[in-house]
């Protein structure tokens, strides 16, 4: 029988329960306080009846009422902090990559990077038996990152039930290794990145560059070479960026090494090589390292595809950047490479849920596989759990989610509260039976050449999204920070 799965629903981390967020039990707490203070003095039963009303009447409205496919609140912080960001220019960005220089080493000066990305990034390079690999250190997250480039098992749709739960069981085991094994690797993002390629761009080359003066028995054996070659209309890469959280234990054993800067690398080169090696367990093969250029590549192509991935000329930690990033449009950001001349422009959601009924093994493959011509990345974050930390928090989410349902006698149950019970409950079952525990958000950005063409795009990734069941929320006035989260940087995660 092949294996399927549910995915709990998204429960807020609130204070007191699971049904609001920290902010929304404030203003409704709040709430209540103004009531009983507005009931205490203000004179006569009418103004009275009125001040509570009218104080809890708009608290409730600001955080339970739906509010252009949210509430009130939440569009009062994104609005607010969005505003900021434009009165102050940030919005706006112009790399000074150009008028940087370099240090005496030779190693190229950090720049300012575009909003959304986290600040005062340093570059780490570390070696292992794979090669160098570029680590970055986050002050503000905590957290070094660092990325590798994967390929996954081939014809996976077309494996029998068996071979389909192998290899998933190898993936689990992965998972489950990496989080139980004592090491330090917290975080795991995975990053498809879909990009369509032109399929006769090597016939149009080859027609460019024939002689007229050729012999025609000699063209017309070019012809038939080029009739045989195989070109693939897509180019699909995926990429594994693992998180290490920094902390006292790994600082201190940093500074046993001649400097620090030499220490984490030493360090974190050990666990990434570890990782490495583990791959192959999981049928996942190692393809390359992405050291300072290769990395740097990446990000300037996630912000502008028409600097290639595989182009690392001149590529580093300064110009890494785009040459231009204009994120001032709401439903949409602007970003131009630094060998282009007309900006590419982007468009980023978050996976609100997960399917809650049960979907097979490939339920994205819908979004990942059968949608064509598009430019897209859909990052998915992992925070890797200790078995008996994972079966906590389950446990604690189905305790909410039986405790606020409505079992009134005499009330038809809501069938969307019994799925959803369901869905935990089954998280929970599959846990104490020896499941990898995961906490996961994800992210999906497309990017198009011009604004008209991406309002197409965003439409097909949605009816795709659609089809794999999962539901997608377009993040408008916070375009720059979503975007963030499709980049090899392991962020878009709540941490505790």
């Amino acid at each position: 029988m092949d294996r399927v799965f549910a995915f709990p629903r998204p429960r807020p981390r609130g204070l007191l329960g699971r049904r609001f967020e920290m902010d929304e039990q404030l203003v409704l707490l709040g709430g209540i306080v103004l009531s009983v203070g507005l009931l205490a003095t203000l004179p006569g039963i009418p103004l009275k009846i009125l001040g509570c009303l009218g104080a809890a009447g708009t608290c409730i409205w600001v955080t339970m009422v739906p509010y252009k496919g949210r509430t009130f609140l939440r569009w009062f912080e994104i609005r607010r902090t969005y505003r900021r960001l434009l009165r102050d220019g940030k919005l706006l960005y112009k790399s000074t990559a150009p008028f940087a220089g370099r240090r005496r080493d030779g190693t190229p000066v950090p720049v300012a990077q575009p909003v959304g990305v986290p600040e005062s990034l340093e570059w780490i390079t570390a070696k292992t038996a794979y090669g160098d690999i570029a680590v970055l250190l986050q002050p503000t997250q905590s957290m070094f990152v660092t990325c590798i480039e994967v390929e996954g098992a081939k014809n996976f749709g077309g494996l029998d039930g068996a071979d389909k739960e192998a290899l998933i069981s190898a993936y689990e085991y992965l998972l489950k290794e990496t989080a139980e094994s004592g090491g330090r690797i917290e975080y795991v993002q995975w990053l498809a990145r879909l990009l369509p390629t032109d399929p006769n761009a090597h016939a149009h080359d080859a027609a460019a560059r024939r002689d007229p003066a050729a012999p025609s028995w000699l063209s017309d054996s070019y012809d038939e070479l080029v009739d045989m070659v195989s070109v693939y209309a897509e180019d699909r890469r995926l990429f594994l960026v693992l998180g290490i959280p920094y902390t006292q234990e790994l600082s201190a054993e940093a500074l046993t090494y001649k400097t620090l800067h030499d220490g984490y690398a030493e360090v974190l080169g050990k666990e990434v090589e570890q990782f490495i090696r583990g791959l192959g367990g999981a049928q996942l093969r190692w393809v390359r390292n992405l050291d300072e250029p290769a990395l740097a590549s990446l990000i300037h192509h996630t912000y502008a595809p028409d600097h290639w991935i595989n182009d690392t000329r001149g590529m580093d930690r300064a110009s890494c950047w785009p040459a231009e990033m204009d994120a001032r449009e709401p439903t949409r950001m602007a970003a131009r490479s630094w060998e282009g001349a007309d900006p590419w422009y982007t468009a980023t959601a978050w996976i609100k849920q997960f399917p809650v009924l049960p979907v097979g093994v490939n339920f994205m493959a819908p979004l990942l596989l059968y949608v064509s011509d598009v430019i897209l990345t859909v990052g998915v974050t992992m925070r890797l759990l200790p078995a008996d930390k994972a079966l906590e928090d389950a446990m604690a989410d189905v305790t909410n989610e039986a405790g606020q349902a409505d079992n009134h006698p005499g009330k038809i149950i809501d069938p969307r509260e019994e799925r959803e019970l369901g869905a935990s409950a089954s998280t929970m079952h599959d846990l104490a039976n020896g499941a990898a525990g995961v906490r996961l958000t994800g992210w999906v950005a497309v990017t198009a050449p011009d604004p008209e063409l991406l309002v197409q795009h965003r439409n097909t990734v949605r009816a795709a999204a659609v089809k794999s069941q999962l539901a997608l929320e377009w993040c408008d006035s916070e375009q720059y920070r979503a975007f963030a989260n499709t980049l090899p940087m392991v962020t878009g995660l709540l941490k505790d």
